[in-house]
């Protein structure tokens, strides 16, 4: 995945969580085509939430985080999804860092 987006090797990390928790949320013919997350809570899950690796996203910053001057939203890429919350991972090319964004509803 990170090869094929051409991104830096210091994101295995996040591509590795991201295969894990697409790959629980497919499903598999020894489970009679239940997904691993299903078959262990008994609820259907939602998948309309999921993107594409490497793909482009846009994070709103709010008011209380930049000056009247300073752009409403901030561009990267998506490389995960949060642990705690129902929100991306995304990361910031001119910042080099990883930031969450706000919960998305799914």
């Amino acid at each position: 995945m990170i090869h094929d987006q051409g991104l830096s090797m210091f994101l295995w990390a996040e591509a590795c969580s991201t295969a894990m928790y697409v790959q629980n949320r497919n499903p598999h013919k020894k489970m009679k085509d239940m997904t691993p997350e299903e078959a262990y809570t008994g609820v259907k899950l939602e998948v309309s939430h999921l993107r594409i690796f490497g793909c482009p996203i846009y994070i709103h910053v709010p008011k209380e985080k930049r000056s009247k001057l300073e752009p409403t939203g901030k561009g990267g890429i998506f490389v995960s999804y949060s642990e705690s919350s129902k929100a991306y991972r995304i990361y910031i090319f001119g910042q080099r860092q990883i930031e969450v964004s706000r919960d998305v509803t799914y």
